[in-house]
């Protein structure tokens, strides 16, 4: 790249252009121990010292063909083996600060796939590599993976069968999460995906690059020319249009096959553990420990995960939020579901003039009231589900979104709800108890 070469740079320049807010990272990003720096066609290969541990056979670098994906704490692209040029892949980058949570996703995929003979393995992204490399924002972790569609980008196109398909796929990632001993601590919706169908893996790259066939991108072009440095990236790209190479398949007419991604907040359970990081979606009680408790960080549990699948699976059928942000008025929002304060909240609820002043919305009546709208609006949402199978679903969710963690069903007891077996066509894990231990266990 030419200009000045500044491997330190501490900040981002004001540039002539300006990224994308929806589709592209901020480019304040772009600096000493953060985001690396990618351009199209770039082969990302393995420091030698710290990867010498990977396998004989491991690919020896992966070239850049698309961006994938985004967020602050990576950046995700298609890319391709360099000694296998028919092998598409999902080449994960994540920033320089977060190499503690790269190493933790890592350190928990690898343990659920030892455990893979597991009833829900296959629900849990398969990690296919991962090494370190060095770049001028700082040293980075690297983690490969199978190709996945957000489920984001699929959920308004899916009919209600498939729908439910991915529901179970989704609690049987978790119940094997939780069987295994991890909690995964950020399930959201776009920390879920489905796999791409099987013809996308033997398919040629030249053909999938054919569908992909445009990139979109937003120069970076710093007003003050000495400011182009090598922490910056030529350009920002936006996500492809993966959809179209799901649909040239026929990920539509298929068996869906959803799975739990981005475990970066996993921990075992039971883990002492300092390192919190906050969820996209929280459960109240963690929102409560915040707001509640100055400003506490609660670990996840795997109760919590209960509560955040139990909001995606209602944003699945509803394309409605369960709750709508993470400030105090979440607990006014969770109360109101539930139909009562409770104990522990109420000191913090007398003490906050917005709780206090909304305390009358809070009765069990209208907690009926919210339930039916909601169930109403998943039957018109989904006009193909008869209303007993709305009820059961119904049932479940609000077992799992309970306020109290206590109240809320294990991931084994999730799948063995009417909701998902009363066809009988979906195993059942083993019960288990709400730390993951199997019950048969001796």
């Amino acid at each position: 790249m030419n200009g000045i070469e500044d491997t330190s740079c501490a900040f981002a320049p004001s540039c002539f252009f300006d990224e994308d807010f929806f589709l592209q990272e901020p480019l304040d990003l772009y600096r000493r121990g953060y985001l690396h720096p990618v351009a199209i066609s770039d082969i990302i290969r393995p420091d030698p010292s710290p990867s010498a541990s990977r396998s004989q056979d491991a690919p020896s670098g992966y070239r850049i063909l698309h961006k994938l994906g985004k967020g602050g704490e990576a950046t995700v692209w298609l890319a391709q083996e360099v000694d296998r040029l028919d092998r598409a892949v999902a080449l994960k980058i994540f920033s320089a600060d977060c190499f503690s949570a790269a190493e933790r996703e890592a350190g928990a995929l690898k343990a659920l796939k030892a455990s893979e003979n597991g009833v829900g393995s296959e629900n849990v992204l398969c990690l296919l590599d991962e090494f370190t490399f060095t770049g001028p924002n700082g040293v980075h972790k690297v983690h490969i993976t199978e190709v996945v569609v957000p489920l984001w980008k699929l959920s308004s196109l899916l009919p209600a069968v498939a729908k439910k398909k991915v529901a179970t796929d989704l609690a049987r990632g978790l119940a094997h999460v939780h069987h295994c001993g991890f909690i995964h601590g950020d399930i959201h919706f776009g920390n879920v995906g489905c796999a791409m169908p099987s013809g996308f893996t033997m398919d040629r790259i030249v053909d999938t690059m054919a569908r992909l066939y445009e990139y979109d991108v937003t120069m970076v072009v710093p007003i003050k020319p000495a400011y182009r440095t090598r922490s910056l990236p030529p350009y920002l790209v936006s996500p492809c249009e993966i959809l179209r190479v799901y649909k040239h398949h026929g990920g539509y007419n298929a068996d869906q096959h959803a799975k739990l991604l981005d475990f970066g907040n996993a921990r075992r359970i039971g883990e002492e553990d300092t390192d919190v990081t906050g969820c996209v979606c929280p459960p109240p009680e963690a929102v409560f420990a915040y707001h509640g408790c100055d400003g506490l960080e609660m670990p996840p549990t795997p109760e919590g995960d209960i509560w955040c699948l139990g909001a995606v699976m209602f944003a699945l059928f509803t394309d409605e939020g369960i709750t709508y942000d993470r400030t105090s008025a979440l607990l006014l929002q969770q109360a109101k579901l539930h139909g009562v304060i409770p104990p522990a909240w109420q000191t913090h609820w007398d003490k906050t003039q917005f709780l206090h002043t909304n305390s009358a919305e809070v009765t069990l009546e209208n907690a009926e009231a919210e339930w039916t709208r909601r169930r109403d609006n998943f039957i018109q949402e989904n006009p193909e589900v008869d209303a007993a199978e709305a009820d059961l679903l119904i049932s479940l969710l609000r077992q799992m979104l309970a306020t109290d963690p206590d109240d809320r069903p294990s991931a084994a007891e999730v799948l063995a709800h009417r909701w998902f077996t009363e066809d009988g066509a979906m195993p059942v894990i083993p019960a288990q108890d709400r730390n993951g231990r199997s019950l048969q266990d001796p």
